[in-house]
């Protein structure tokens, strides 16, 4: 292992590693199975090393364990300084396509951390510093990548769970389109536009509602309330006895969609590791126009005088499958620690989620998911001021005018 390690980054590499026992080392080592990067650039994040409360001063440590890249003191490895830096650097919510934008960014912090390292490195000519550069930061790279793409069965499960409440925001808004015909015939142009329309005065009311609970009762929590409404309101639909009762339930239901759109991307961003966000932010749209396929697909055997019911019933179904699911929607750890930073079962949530097994590792992710709330903190804004500054850039007027003109458009399609 140590000419592996001497062959990867040259000769005159330090090692400043915990010390391990002879088993307990190779244990380790075939676990990580992957570099032998392990002890290289001062130690990595999955064996453990360097993650002290009170790290000593240790003369000849790279310069990346002193010094953060903005100047203040750190005793993080690479690794845990480019985590750190995603957490910060990249919003704290589910971004579309944001997969792109952290690539890059962990390539850009690579780069950074490797020069950091070979900066203060003495008896080396350039062409040494070069190499050792370019191996450094292939190591900190596979280090990012492997440790931000772990996809564990507990965030899975959260994820399918949290995603039936997009499905059923989906399926209600397809559902209409075809048993207008069979649905209390006789009814007149009004009453169904009515109930066709009440989905839509609910939705923002239910947006600003779902943002309120969410940060009162937490995400959870308020996950937990979004589907007892869709619950009551499918079930008012499905036993409705009138054209009335059809329109009073479009409503509940809509006020139910426009919670689910705010509070589920909230979640699932809250919960991706940050080289996940844009794949799982895509998932609310994804959900979302499955409930409008299987709207239009169950409209071809229900959409009938005799089983038009069958079609709303749907909703109080998939409400009832949620709930039995619920024991595996995991509390925002994020919202957890910004009412109790010492929170236990925020950690237990981290360890769970990250598929973390040490405690050291749990409170170096915890770090992070702090500083990535308090930099979302600082750099909050009104959304009145968001708008005017939207607005008084002559490209983003563009793109602001094109996004309303779009959803305008699409509801007369």
């Amino acid at each position: 292992m140590d000419n592996e390690k001497s062959s990867l980054l040259g000769e005159n590499v330090k090692q400043y590693t915990m010390p391990l026992g002879g088993s307990e080392y190779n244990s380790l080592v075939n676990k990580a199975g992957r570099s032998a990067s392990i002890g290289a650039l001062g130690g990595t994040q999955s064996l453990g090393t360097f993650s002290f409360k009170d790290p000593p001063s240790v003369k000849g440590l790279p310069k990346s364990y002193s010094v953060s890249a903005d100047g203040s003191p750190s005793y993080l490895t690479p690794t845990q300084m480019g985590r750190a830096e995603l957490y910060k650097d990249v919003p704290f919510q589910a971004v579309f396509g944001l997969q792109r934008m952290i690539k890059s960014t962990s390539q850009a912090f690579a780069m950074s951390a490797a020069e950091m390292d070979v900066h203060d490195m003495k008896g080396l000519s350039e062409d040494e510093k070069s190499e050792r550069m370019s191996r450094s930061s292939m190591i900190i790279l596979d280090e990012l990548d492997f440790d931000t793409n772990v996809v564990t069965m507990p965030l899975v499960f959260a994820i399918v769970v949290a995603s039936l409440s997009q499905f059923m925001v989906g399926y209600n808004t397809g559902v209409m389109n075809a048993p207008e015909s069979v649905v209390f015939p006789g009814h007149s142009t009004l009453e169904w536009s009515l109930a066709v329309a009440a989905f839509a005065v609910g939705g923002p009311l239910g947006a600003v509602f779902g943002g309120r609970m969410a940060d009162s009762r937490g995400r959870r929590g308020a996950l937990l309330i979004d589907t007892w409404t869709f619950l009551f309101g499918g079930l008012m639909q499905t036993f409705a006895v009138d054209m009335i009762t059809i329109i009073i339930a479009r409503f509940i239901i809509g006020f139910a969609s426009g919670f689910s759109s705010v509070l589920v991307p909230i979640y699932l961003g809250e919960l991706a590791p940050p080289s996940l966000r844009g794949m799982l932010g895509t998932i609310t749209q994804f959900a979302m126009v499955v409930g409008i396929l299987v709207a239009n697909l169950f409209a071809f055997p229900f959409a009938t005088e005799g089983k038009w019911r069958i079609l709303f019933a749907v909703t109080a179904v998939v409400a009832i499958v949620q709930l039995l699911m619920s024991p595996f929607l995991l509390e925002s750890p994020r919202w957890l620690l910004a009412r109790d930073p010492k929170s236990l079962k925020a950690r237990y949530i981290i360890k769970s989620l990250r598929g973390l097994r040490y405690d050291h590792e749990v409170e170096t992710e915890v770090g992070h998911f702090m500083m990535g709330g308090a930099a979302q903190q600082q750099e909050q804004t009104s959304m009145m001021a968001v708008l005017s500054e939207m607005w008084g850039q002559r490209k983003t007027r563009l793109l602001l005018i094109s996004s309303l003109v779009l959803q305008m458009g699409q509801q007369f399609s």
